[in-house]
């Protein structure tokens, strides 16, 4: 699938950093887009995948095209164009339509300790006044919350978008699906920390994952550590996610 210019240039969205969120994914968009022959689009995220009106449209690939072409003010003919939507990796209908899409794209997924992922979650829900529960109380009443599947309909307001806060931390089965639908050599996963850590040695394996020439790129303190301290609750949900990590690893 392609997308028209008004200078009739083709062009297509080759690059997606589709999870996890909460793991680094803007950060490493941010670093791409450096490059002379990225161009990210438009605030990073295009959602373009995950809107209940490209389900509903007859025309899916004028509707992605239209959508696409509407974040990509900046580009100026770059080789690689990258759109970083997380949560395309986290529903199976919205992975399946982006892979439909362009099935030669590279996929990116930064993963992070699911944990430590949750409670970022959390805290970030609670900081919009989406969460009006303690941590604990959101952990243990997850399932429950989200017992209605909404299948590739989430709404701003879902409960599968605002409060699957362990949910997504299931890495296994979000993976095990984008592995079954592109060749293996097109997919590319790091771990957030690798990417923090190791940021030179880590951004020239994306570029030459790619297919880029690496460039420097400077280092910036851009990964914001969570200085608020855990309560009693907060460390009893820790607890808690452990034990539904390793129920789900073991019943999986």
């Amino acid at each position: 699938m392609y997308m028209q210019q008004q200078s009739n240039q083709r062009f297509s969205v080759n690059l997606q950093i589709v999870g996890v969120q909460k793991a680094g994914t803007s950060a490493l968009a941010h670093f791409l887009s450096q490059h002379p022959d990225i161009c990210l689009v438009d605030g990073k995220e295009a959602h373009v995948f995950d809107q209940p009106d490209f389900f509903e449209s007859s025309d899916q690939e004028a509707y992605a095209e239209k959508r696409y072409s509407k974040k990509l003010s900046s580009y100026r003919g770059e080789s690689v164009i990258c759109d970083a939507t997380p949560i395309t990796l986290f529903n199976p209908h919205y992975l399946r339509a982006c892979i439909e899409y362009n099935p030669n794209a590279k996929f990116i997924v930064l993963l992070r300790d699911p944990v430590e992922r949750a409670q970022s979650h959390y805290r970030m829900m609670k900081k919009l006044k989406r969460e009006n529960k303690n941590m604990l109380i959101a952990f243990v009443l997850e399932s429950w919350r989200l017992r209605n599947n909404e299948g590739f309909n989430w709404s701003r307001q879902s409960p599968w978008r605002n409060w699957s806060y362990l949910h997504r931390g299931l890495y296994e089965n979000q993976l095990e699906l984008l592995y079954s639908l592109v060749k293996p050599e097109q997919v590319l996963v790091l771990n957030q920390k690798k990417l923090q850590n190791q940021h030179e040695a880590t951004l020239n394996e994306v570029f030459t994952f790619i297919g880029l020439t690496p460039i420097k790129v400077k280092k910036e303190r851009i990964f914001v550590s969570e200085t608020k301290p855990f309560s009693l609750m907060d460390s009893l949900a820790r607890v808690y996610a452990r034990l539904f990590f390793a129920y789900h690893r073991l019943f999986r």
